[in-house]
């Protein structure tokens, strides 16, 4: 999911948490304000949809579910 400020959250353990930067020196949030977080892309994987997002340093994240809460 992207929340309404553009934050990444995966959903683990019946709840949506909120992704930190692995590469920030303080804990800064990973979303789409930062230059290496692509928009995500729709796709298919077989017969099911899915959604790509690439990220920083080469990481692609594949979701079979997705949320984009901005406008």
């Amino acid at each position: 999911m992207i929340d309404k400020q553009g934050f990444l959250r995966i959903y683990r353990k019946n709840e949506y948490k909120l992704q930190l930067c692995p590469f920030s020196t303080i804990d800064s949030a990973c979303g789409d304000w930062c230059p290496l977080f692509e928009e995500y892309k729709k796709c298919k994987l077989g017969l099911k949809d899915c959604w790509i997002i690439n990220i920083c340093n080469g990481k692609t994240l594949i979701f079979d579910e997705f949320i984009d809460e901005r406008k």
